[in-house]
């Protein structure tokens, strides 16, 4: 139940770039020993055609896997590096737009305030 906690914690926080980055790294790794892994299995298969052809076939997905890894890992650090060069930008705006709603709302009311000051010198 302590897990929970920080899992929570965690998610109110948000997610820290460096964790996402060791994450990637080691997914990377982890693919790169499955394919090291595979290779030597289908030397060590021998001829036959059935394993050769299974091993060939688990070979191929782990080389997919990869590839997809890969460009999972580019796609998220590049969403990593936009994040953090839009957050200081974000806040800036931020405290602008609560400016400029405070200006909009004083403007309202001294223009309700006049119209009707106009409508009673008209008539």
């Amino acid at each position: 139940m302590a897990t929970s906690g920080k899992t929570s914690a965690r998610s109110r926080a948000g997610v820290r770039s460096a964790d996402v980055t060791k994450a990637l790294d080691s997914l990377t790794d982890a693919v790169a020993r499955a394919q090291t892994a595979t290779k030597a299995v289908r030397r060590d298969l021998g001829r036959s055609p059935l394993r050769a052809t299974l091993a060939r076939d688990v070979e191929r997905l782990v080389s997919d896997l990869r590839r997809d890894a890969g460009k999972l890992d580019r796609a998220v650090r590049k969403d990593l590096r936009e994040a953090v060069t839009a957050a200081p930008a974000a806040k800036k705006k931020t405290t602008a737009k609560k400016k400029t709603a405070a200006k909009k709302t004083t403007a309202k009311k001294t223009t309700a305030k006049k119209t009707t000051a106009k409508k009673t010198t008209a008539k």
